[in-house]
């Protein structure tokens, strides 16, 4: 971020860590990279954080897509040094078509988010419903398009 811009505040869904872990390419690889150069302030539920390091130490993770112990430390030591830690919403306004997917909905709402970056389709659905408030639910893809607009805007030009 550029000196005296206020950051947006993301909630970025596991998916996105694990796909950036195995993949090492592509817009979540991009997304994380960009959180990494402080384009914008990451923030977590504890549950979430925990579900990040269950999903990147689970056996296949590391035999099939070969994520290193090191690769799979350095995501973890970044979200515990750098993440906003969040209390996630007691409850959420809406009802979401799987339940697995309450908690990082909750810990957006909770943390105030401005973004929650997902590839999940059972969250994207509910991008622009009312009762998120102003919580935008994206893709990587148009998210790394939101942040360029958002840097090189009229307040920060590039």
């Amino acid at each position: 971020m550029k000196r005296g811009s206020v950051p947006l505040k993301v909630s970025v869904d596991t998916n996105q860590f694990f796909s950036a872990a195995i993949l090492k390419r592509g817009h979540p690889y991009l997304l994380v990279e960009a959180w990494r150069r402080d384009r914008f302030q990451l923030i977590v539920g504890n549950c979430q954080r925990q579900e990040i390091e269950r999903a990147l130490r689970k056996p296949e993770t590391l035999l099939k897509y070969g994520v290193t112990d090191a690769e799979r430390e350095d995501i973890l030591g970044a979200i515990d040094e750098r993440a906003l830690p969040v209390t996630p919403l007691e409850s959420i306004p809406l009802a979401v078509r799987d339940p697995k997917d309450e908690l990082i909905l909750a810990a957006a709402l909770g943390g105030g988010a401005d973004y929650l970056v997902t590839g999940d389709a059972d969250l994207l659905v509910l991008d622009g419903d009312p009762r998120l408030g102003s919580l935008r639910i994206v893709t990587a893809r148009a998210f790394l398009d939101i942040l360029g607009a958002h840097l090189e805007g009229p307040d920060h030009p590039s």
